[in-house]
């Protein structure tokens, strides 16, 4: 099998992780590896798949509030979840970068990405250690970067997306 044939996030980082295992993004022991893993796997099935839903029920031309506010509740589930997962002010595995705050960044991105597009800004008030991830993102080197970038790559996205509509 190539790298060009892998398709899905999780399967393509934990492929590059056994391909260039050093510096390792795993856990050394056992059970850190596996609440890492718990933790991926809960930020994937309770939060992402409660996330992204809500971009296109805020897009709509006529918003459906009772579909929002029922998707909502369902995102409210997974923020208790990784919420309830992370300590404060530390990376996914505590006191170092993992292969669970290389899935979480992005995560905690599109987090910050719907709460702009939605207007509803208070939606982390009452998770305060998945809200104050986003400060051990920014004292991370790697992680600022590629948050920025993801920036970039979200007005880019934007302003494409502006253009289109202006045209039709």
């Amino acid at each position: 099998m190539t790298a060009a044939g892998l398709a899905e996030s999780g399967v393509i980082v934990e492929y590059l992780e056994d391909k260039f295992p050093t510096p390792s993004f795993r856990p050394q022991s056992p059970e850190a590896c596996a609440r890492m893993r718990f933790l991926i796997q809960v930020a994937d099935i309770y939060l992402m798949q409660a996330l992204l839903p809500l971009f296109h029920l805020f897009d709509a031309k006529e918003r459906d509030m009772a579909a929002i506010e029922q998707q909502l509740g369902k995102l409210d589930i997974g923020f208790m979840q990784v919420n309830d997962l992370r300590t404060d002010n530390t990376y996914a595995d505590g006191n170092r970068l993992s292969l669970a705050d290389i899935w979480l960044m992005p995560v905690r991105f599109t987090i910050d990405g719907l709460m702009g597009f939605s207007g509803r800004k208070t939606l982390l008030d009452r998770y305060k250690r998945l809200a104050g991830y986003r400060d051990v993102i920014n004292g991370d080197p790697t992680l600022k970067r590629v948050w920025q970038e993801m920036e970039e790559g979200l007005k880019a996205f934007t302003a494409s997306r502006a253009e289109a509509a202006k045209a039709s």
